[in-house]
């Protein structure tokens, strides 16, 4: 009877671990980057004043906690040329995780778009922006929105792709039309299956 009881108790615990290690991926979409905020500078990941491939009139812009969006957007950016940049928070979030989810939970508990820095580009040089982050509380991080609400997207085709630790993608679909909602949403991409990404790009004759 002990022995039962003890078994009981083990595989209480290692659901109660897998429970909570799979609701701290729900938070911040962590999927496959490091534990720690890492900053890169921006003259590292910044480039402008190209031209995409077949002369398409191309911007990635993305936002990424831990590298792991950042390695996507670039990805993307080799794929499609044109111009790259990269979303950033005038004030950088903590490096820790847990430090990271309760700051980004008071800026949407208050509902205060943070203060980025980003590259100054004209939109008028751009017909398409493709749009990179991680899942965050099932929406867009908020400067991802305060990026798109401080741009003129009117008329542009925006196309948003996301990393998640199990979030969808559907409901940032939603706030981030809220935000542009003068420009042409494309369909998102979830991209935690990186097989999605090039039959997803050719979808918009990014690549052939």
């Amino acid at each position: 009877m002990k022995k039962i009881i003890f078994y009981i108790i083990v595989a209480l615990l290692i659901v109660g671990a897998v429970f909570y290690m799979t609701n701290k991926s729900f938070v911040l979409g962590r999927v496959g980057m490091s534990f720690a905020n890492k900053p890169v500078d921006a003259a590292t990941t910044d480039s402008v004043g190209n031209v995409a491939k077949d002369g398409k009139r191309v911007l990635v812009a993305y936002y990424s906690w831990g590298g792991n969006t950042r390695k996507l957007a670039q990805s993307i950016h080799r794929q499609v040329g044109g111009d790259i940049i990269e979303i950033r928070p005038v004030k950088p979030y903590p490096e820790g995780y847990k430090a990271t989810v309760k700051v980004v939970k008071q800026e949407l508990d208050s509902g205060t778009l943070p203060e980025i820095n980003v590259a100054k580009v004209d939109m008028k040089d751009y017909d398409t922006i493709l749009v990179g982050y991680p899942i965050w509380f099932h929406r867009e991080p908020l400067v991802v929105e305060k990026f798109l609400r401080s741009i003129d997207t009117t008329g542009k085709t925006i196309l948003p792709f996301a990393t998640s630790g199990g979030s969808p993608i559907e409901a940032s679909v939603t706030t981030i039309s809220k935000a542009a909602p003068k420009a042409k949403l494309g369909d998102a991409l979830l991209a935690n299956d990186k097989g999605l990404v090039n039959p997803w790009l050719k979808k918009y004759n990014l690549i052939k």
